[in-house]
């Protein structure tokens, strides 16, 4: 009966996990207090999640990467990266990901393609290559390079921890490197000769070779007198000399989608105009339009018309407005930017966007006084797309952060101290010396992942403590076991990287370790090339955007559809599955 109970919660939260109904951090809660209130784990297990040493390295490691780069760390390496790459595609994507994979071996995942992606989408420009031919590589490359060491991604300081907990040994800072490093050169191979092939080349609107934009849809109200009143569509010669699309009319409160080109425009009618903003911005002088952004939330008048700049911004995890409307937060009043448009998972959003829930990754495209743009990206968790060229927070201290991040690594290789303990104290050194402020330290955890990991803990105790994980794992050696321990741990491999496509990369690796676990012991082998295993197929997840938040990240930026990922992917994914199957077993006998 147990057993069956940790299966159903079990199913339950992976469906809620793949289709996102409720927030993942949400889910990790309801399946924690479910596992507490139906006796399945007790009280004290049901919260050990926030204790375990896997959490709060997680959170260390996040402060420290936010020091590297909020301090400017690493520019320099950004710097090189331009120098060396030239004007080839091909060697922009060698550059670009093993420069993402170096940064993401010792700072997290998304940091390294944050820090990364004004610098690539620069470079594009300078060299006139779509941003969609360099950014999918970015961010696969920083999940490449998370592989390589113990603190490069979650999931492996996860399967550090549960190992550590189920056998008493542990992973050392570079054992996942041999193997790792094998993962990289192939994936570096891969998008350079074929992959860059497959990637889309998608045209972006410019605003000016400046900006790396695309065709968004703007709201703008015909005023009185305007020349297009009493116009069709057809004769207003808004495609013909603009390239601007009328994709909707709001006429009072109805809404006319997709209009015919005999249809009448009226003085007062929105449109929901879709092209680059350059075009828009030009229109509106000429035919006498309002951008109905700029009415609504005038940016006012302490910057002259030459200072105000237009850029794009996509929101990171931790940005406090993600979940919440313009409205909500008053944002032209708060910050003195107008929105003029928005774009989200490829597609520019044909709504009223101050109405419209925001969403991690979304593009906005901002116009207003270029220190007001700068100081939203320091300190409210947006990452500036151009335009700008916001100064590092504090360069002085650069040295200190770096020397920490040494520090760690030092201390975590030679056994001075435990992975948990020199995370902490790398993440209160660069505190304590003014490298980032304590409140920013707060700010640059990403908090749903840690709810996440301590949610769903439990989990993995409540099918160990019932047997279900025993249960599970002998099903796996029941179909497979006959033909070995390689064939079982391929399995074990293609079913982590398969969850990991649709649910938190965290997550996976938490539920499928207990099984992974119990099917080792049942074969009687070493656990540890399971666990290694595991953490490696958890971080390999390149075939959907939703699998991580760096690929997320860049879907906006470069007009990505989800297929996108999927196409390029998951040869990759494939690739990077018979690696592992057949490499890990070589480095961690069974």
């Amino acid at each position: 009966m147990e057993i069956a109970l940790v299966l159903i919660i079990l199913c339950v939260a992976i469906v809620l996990f793949a289709t996102e109904w409720v927030r993942m951090d949400l889910v990790a809660l309801m399946v924690l207090l479910t596992l507490a209130l139906t006796g399945l784990v007790t009280v004290e297990q049901a919260f050990s999640g926030f204790s375990n040493p896997a959490v709060i390295t997680v959170a260390a490691v996040f402060v420290i990467s936010a020091a590297l780069t909020n301090t400017g760390a690493l520019a320099p390496v950004g710097d090189k990266l331009v120098q060396f790459a030239g004007g080839s595609e091909k060697r922009m994507i060698v550059a670009i990901m093993l420069t993402s994979a170096f940064f993401s071996s010792f700072i997290n995942n998304i940091g390294a393609t944050a820090v990364l992606m004004p610098v690539v989408i620069s470079m594009a420009q300078r060299s006139k290559v779509s941003a969609s031919k360099l950014l999918m590589p970015l961010a696969f490359g920083s999940l490449l390079g998370g592989v390589c060491t113990l603190i490069g991604t979650p999931p492996n300081i996860l399967m550090n921890a549960l190992l550590q907990e189920y056998t008493g040994t542990s992973f050392g800072m570079f054992s996942f490197t041999p193997v790792g490093l094998a993962i990289l050169a192939f994936g570096v191979a891969y998008m350079a000769l074929v992959g860059r092939h497959i990637l889309p080349r998608r045209k972006a609107g410019t605003l000016t070779e400046a900006y790396q934009v695309k065709e968004y849809i703007t709201e703008v109200e015909i005023l009185e007198g305007s020349s297009l009143a009493g116009q069709t569509i057809a004769k207003s010669a808004l495609e013909r000399d603009f390239g601007l699309e009328v994709r909707a009319i709001l006429r009072g409160k109805i809404k006319i989608p997709f209009p015919h080109r005999n249809r009448k425009l009226h003085a007062g009618d929105v449109l929901f105009l879709k092209g680059n903003p350059e075009a828009i911005l030009k229109v509106r002088e000429q035919k006498g339009l309002e951008v109905v952004p700029e009415r609504d939330n005038p940016v006012g008048t302490a910057g002259k018309k030459e200072d105000l700049v237009v850029v794009e911004a996509s929101l990171t995890p931790t940005s406090e407005m993600v979940g919440k409307t313009l409205r909500e937060v008053r944002f032209a009043d708060t910050h003195g930017l107008t929105v003029l448009a928005l774009w989200r998972r490829g597609s520019p959003v044909v709504t009223k966007v101050d109405h419209v829930v925001l969403e991690f990754g979304d593009v906005l495209l901002l116009q207003g006084p270029e220190e007001r743009v700068i100081h939203l990206g320091k300190e409210h968790g947006f990452l500036l797309l151009g335009g700008v060229s916001p100064v590092p927070y504090r360069p002085r201290k650069a040295p200190i952060a770096v020397l920490a991040l040494l520090g760690v690594i030092v201390m975590a290789t030679t056994g001075l101290l435990p992975i948990m303990i020199s995370a902490a104290f790398g993440a209160l050194v660069v505190v304590l010396t003014r490298c980032i402020t304590p409140a920013e330290a707060y700010d640059s955890i990403d908090w749903m992942i840690i709810i996440l990991i301590a949610g769903t803990l439990p989990l993995g105790l409540a099918m160990e403590n019932t047997g279900a994980a025993r249960f599970l794992g002998d099903l796996i050696i029941g179909v497979l076991g006959d033909y070995g321990p390689w064939v079982v741990l391929a399995a074990v491999i293609l079913l982590t990287s398969l969850l990991t496509e649709v649910m938190s990369h965290a997550a996976a690796a938490v539920l499928i370790a207990p099984i992974a676990y119990n099917t080792a012991i049942s074969m009687s082998v070493s656990p540890r090339p399971f666990f290694m295993a595991v953490a490696i197929a958890a971080s390999s997840c390149f075939m959907t955007p939703i699998s991580h938040q760096s690929n997320a990240l860049v879907m906006g930026p470069a007009g990505y559809h989800f297929l996108d990922y999927t196409k390029v992917g998951a040869p990759l994914n494939f690739g990077i599955w018979i690696i592992a199957a057949l490499l890990v077993p070589v480095f961690f006998p069974f």
